[in-house]
Formats: C-alpha cells, sequence, structure tokens
C-alpha cells in the first residue's frame, strides 16, 4: 500500500495508513486461514478431509495474491468509515499507533469473518488456490472487489471511494 494513496478527500490519516500497511502481510494471512474456515463451515461441516479439503488446506495461502489489492480497499473502506478519528486523545497512555493498530485489526478480523463467507469472495479465493494457474486473476480479483464495494455499500472510482445512497 502506498502511504500517498488517497481513496477519497479527507484520507490523510498517515498513521493509520502505515499501522495498515505494517500489518499487511500477516492479515493477509490470516484472511486465506478465514476463508478456509468458512468454506469448510459452509461445504464441509461434518470436517471431513477428502483430498479436496486435504489440497485446500495446504494451497489456500495462493488466495493472497487475489486479496493483496482488495486489503488496501478494505483498509480504505475502514478508513472511509473512520475518517473522524485522526484528532482523538488517548487517555489511557497508548500511541496513537498502538490504538489505530488494535481498533484496524478488531474491525478487520470481524469483516473478514463476514466476507469470507460471501460465496462471491470465498469462491474465487478457493478456486484460485486449487486450480491457479490459467485462471484469469485479474477477473476473480475484480469479482471479489466488486463483493466487497458491494457489502460496504460504497463505489471505487478513479481511485475515490463514493458512499452510495441507501
Amino acid at each position: 500500500m502506498l502511504i500517498e494513496e488517497k481513496y477519497f478527500k479527507q484520507d490523510k490519516n498517515y498513521l493509520l495508513k502505515s499501522v495498515q500497511a505494517f500489518s499487511k502481510e500477516s492479515l493477509l494471512n490470516e484472511w486465506t486461514q478465514q476463508v478456509f474456515i468458512s468454506y469448510n463451515q459452509q461445504h464441509n461441516p461434518m470436517g471431513l478431509e477428502d483430498d479436496f479439503i486435504l489440497s485446500l488446506k495446504e494451497q489456500i495461502h495462493r488466495g493472497k495474491g487475489l486479496l493483496d489489492e482488495n486489503y488496501d480497499i478494505l483498509a480504505a473502506v475502514y478508513r472511509f468509515h473512520h475518517s473522524d478519528n485522526q484528532l482523538e486523545f488517548n487517555w489511557d497512555g497508548r500511541s496513537h499507533m498502538e490504538s489505530y493498530d488494535e481498533e484496524w485489526k478488531a474491525y478487520y478480523r470481524k469483516a473478514i469473518a463476514i466476507l469470507s463467507g460471501i460465496k462471491e469472495i470465498q469462491r474465487p479465493i478457493v478456486k484460485y488456490s486449487t486450480q491457479g494457474d490459467g485462471l484469469n486473476s485479474e477477473f476473480l480479483q475484480l469479482s471479489i472487489r466488486k463483493a466487497i464495494l458491494s457489502y460496504f455499500n460504497v463505489r471505487l472510482r478513479s481511485q475515490t471511494l463514493y458512499q452510495l445512497s441507501a
């Protein structure tokens, strides 16, 4: 994630952007694992480990490639919906970086628990993880992006986020 990237006019919280960029790799790993968990809950509730499930378990990390840019979109959506947190006072002794890190990760984990259960997000990751080569990864990435934006009721035009009216 580029620190200079602005997805909306007030996207100026560089501390939060830094926190999100710093934790990106580990949180992407969590997202792929959450997709695996959600897939198992929906399609393998008995927890049977057949060849497909074992293969998926081994290769689910390949889905990170589809989630890389979509992590940036999810991070921007968070900043978009929490753009009023830039001038808060921390009375508990924590630095702004620490509080942003804690709040972002809590939000992120809740969001991916929900997003990983959405078939338009789950299926491309499972498909890419198991079949990978030869698939149109850009198409799969865009379908995930579309599902994320739809879930949060926002639109992305020319790298700018807009809230859709209800």
